[in-house]
């Protein structure tokens, strides 16, 4: 809240507000003889659990989802007599509670139980034990309660006593998939399963022409995970009002994921060529597991991540709360810095970028979606909602993005919060290429490509391990009615929106770059440029077809070769520029992530037509091998793991190490570096020993970096019997 607090706001500790709150005074006098007293609570944590599906998680402590009821148990001093007799339960959530704001709610019995508040009723009496079932509102804070029995008696002549016990353990309130009074229900069971409860998945990697889903390990029912959470929301010091909406929780994990902004967050963003020593490349974390355990040690932030890196830690924080979270990959992602829905991409008159000027075209981009209703939007927008934790933009001052209906998306409502304008131009903008004049600096808009943004827009499928296509979630078939309508209903909220690009006239040379999808590092490979006369008159093209190393994110990193031709056309007919990669001209420079990027530009000399266009060679990396003997063990039993791969490039790899990750194992990660560098056609290879913690499919997943070569992965499975 700042300094020179006096004067605004009330002054008084934590301990202080707690101590003068009288709702939460316990009674350590001994009561009067007649009063009835708890002894003994017992919060049936395996069956509560278990009928919450909530036993997964490695915390022992009570765990429930709101709207669904659980089972508590007194044991009292003595039997209840209903007609003088009044129990009431309290549970207390926050720094501050107070009733008035609901962090205090106090429980009375009730008749029949609704989930649209909190309640409770007597299900059995067993002389001086009571079996109590006790609902939660289906609206309910999110967070750790205490928990106060609190008796009263009535004597003959009408005088209350008051006695209040606060039991040692908390329980923590949970959102509720399962719940259809909560605003984050989801109809399908395999949808739940999949977005709530699996510990583990794909998120998807690469390029249009190549991608791959990689295996991360989300662990959301690790200690640390559920911690992690709820201190986040605590350092973000949002009010304790705001946490029964997924609204705002959402939004606010999106900002504390990232530190970049130095607000306390967890993970720092870092695109560069090289990483110090003392850190973790984005590339090798396998999982959030790895990545809390290092944060939770100092409450520090820790080194380094990337945008698959934060979406993989969300994932993992939001289903900790019980929010249905995925993480998803949009292909070709524009990153609008100005707010003008188009990406710009400026050319001298020599056909050679210019960087300087240039928006970005990430190769990919990796958010997440949660699922949830939104009261604030007018109806039709409930249902998935981008938000990003990748530290791009600010949004209200801070790195965080959203969450912004899809819905909202799709259909160009860019005015519609929270930075739906920034999430379409990633999927829906248009790329417009710019010529610059080199005298004085003029712009003009030459080609406009309406369809090469926002490809493949994909995710891991609910019960499976393939890719699940949501591009039609995001936008309408290119090229349709629907889909240009879209574009050009949110350019007219452009910061650019009085300069008119889409009138350009029809032009008669027709250009295609053409590469192969499927490139190993290591290979060779041509980038052609075709031009198609579609006029009865020769034509005269000039070519440019530079080449860079460059990061996934689409910034440059190291000039590769540049080729520049002029084709001559024939009426009718076509002709092709070639740019010849040899693996020689890279495998020196594999810097960034070891992306080629190609950049063409192509214009007319009797028209002055103007074409540009990119893309990048993804260089597929080589395999890495995992397997564990045994493959089936039984809880506490020890599984040997080996990971290995064969270096097929021409150059040694230096600086090896091997990254391992699982949930319901110990350790949860380890970190193995190689004894020397691994030469060419050699193998790196690593074993470990877990001990199987927890029961059911287990997964292993395992990364190797060096200085040479990053990102390779691997996973294998265990079945640990419970």
């Amino acid at each position: 809240m700042g300094e020179g607090l006096e004067g605004r706001t009330n002054v008084i500790s934590d301990d202080k507000f707690k101590a003068r709150n009288k709702a939460l005074k316990i009674d350590k006098k001994k009561p009067q003889a007649t009063q009835l007293k708890p002894e003994e609570v017992d919060f049936n944590i395996d069956e509560n659990r278990e009928a919450h599906k909530t036993d997964d998680y490695e915390a022992p402590q009570l765990i429930i989802r709101r709207g669904q009821t659980f089972d508590v148990t007194v044991k009292f001093n003595r039997e209840y007599k209903p007609d003088s007799d009044v129990i009431i339960l309290q549970f207390v959530t926050g720094r501050r509670p107070q009733e008035s704001k609901g962090s205090i709610v106090r429980v009375v019995l009730c008749d029949e139980l609704t989930n649209t508040k909190w309640g409770m009723k007597i299900k059995q009496i067993s002389g001086n034990t009571m079996h109590l079932e006790v609902m939660p509102s289906a609206k309910a804070l999110i967070g750790r309660y205490e928990v106060f029995v609190e008796t009263r008696l009535t004597d003959a002549a009408g005088k209350e006593s008051v006695f209040r016990y606060k039991d040692d353990d908390t329980i923590c309130v949970l959102f509720n998939a399962w719940c259809k009074e909560d605003s984050v229900f989801m109809e399908k069971e395999v949808d739940r399963e999949e977005y709530v409860l699996a510990d583990f998945g794909y998120i998807w990697v690469g390029s249009a022409r190549w991608h791959q889903g990689i295996p991360w390990t989300f662990g959301q029912f690790e200690d640390v995970s559920l911690d992690s959470a709820l201190f986040l929301l605590d350092k973000a010091e949002l009010s304790l009002t705001a946490r029964s909406s997924p609204v705002q929780i959402s939004r606010t994990i999106a900002a504390m994921a990232n530190y970049n902004d130095s607000d306390g967050g967890i993970l720092f963003g870092r695109w560069t060529e090289t990483y110090p020593k003392n850190c973790t490349p984005p590339t090798a974390w396998t999982g959030s597991t790895a990545v809390l355990e290092k944060f939770w040690k100092k409450k520090f932030y820790v080194k380094y991540g990337q945008c698959w890196v934060f979406s993989g830690l969300v994932t993992t924080l939001l289903r900790a709360l019980g929010l249905p979270t995925r993480s998803v990959t949009n292909f070709e992602s524009a990153h609008d810095t100005d707010g003008s829905m188009t990406v710009d991409f400026h050319y001298d008159e020599e056909g050679n970028p210019i960087d300087d000027l240039n928006d970005s075209i990430w190769n990919f981009h990796v958010w997440n979606e949660s699922w949830f209703k939104r009261p604030d939007l007018p109806d039709g927008h409930d249902g998935w909602q981008a938000h990003d934790a990748t530290p791009q933009e600010t949004s209200e001052g801070v790195f965080r993005c959203g969450p912004a209906s899809v819905n909202a998306i799709k259909n160009g409502e860019v005015y519609l919060p929270y930075d739906t304008g920034f999430i379409f131009s990633e999927v829906n903008g248009d790329r417009v290429y710019w010529d610059v004049d080199d005298d004085d600096g003029s712009m003009k808009a030459g080609y406009v490509d309406t369809k090469s943004i926002g490809k493949f827009i994909s995710t891991k499928e609910p019960g499976g391990d393939s890719r699940l296509d949501v591009t039609g979630d995001y936008k309408y078939e290119e090229g349709t009615e629907q889909e240009r309508k879209a574009a050009e209903f949110a350019y007219k909220f452009s910061t650019r929106r009085e300069y008119d690009i889409y009138n350009a006239e029809k032009e008669d040379v027709e250009f295609s770059l053409e590469v192969l999808d499927d490139i190993a590092i290591g290979d060779s490979f041509d980038v052609k440029v075709v031009a198609h006369n579609r006029s009865d008159e020769e034509r005269t093209v000039k070519v440019n077809i530079t080449s860079v190393m460059a990061f996934y994110t689409g910034i440059p990193a190291k000039p590769l070769k540049r080729e520049i031709t002029t084709l001559k056309l024939d009426p009718r007919a076509e002709n092709r520029a070639v740019l010849k990669i040899a693996s020689r001209d890279y495998m020196g420079k594999m810097a960034g992530d070891g992306n080629v990027k190609l950049y063409v530009k192509c214009s007319v000399q009797e028209t002055e037509q103007s074409f540009g266009t990119q893309d990048v060679v993804e260089l597929r990396k080589p395999e890495l091998t995992v397997t564990a003997s045994p493959r089936a063990v039984k809880r506490n039993e020890k599984v040997e793991v080996t990971a290995s791969f064969k270096n097929l490039l021409p150059v040694s790899l230096k600086n090896g190490q091997f990254h391992l990750e699982a949930t319901g194992m110990s350790p949860k990660s380890m970190v193995f570096n190689c004894s020397g560098p691994v030469a060419p056609k050699k193998e790196a290879k690593v074993t470990a020993t877990f001990t199987a913690t927890r029961g059911r499919k287990r997964n292993i997943v395992v990364s190797f970096i060096s200085d040479q070569l990053a990102g390779v992965r691997g996973v294998c499975t265990i079945n640990v019997n419970r």
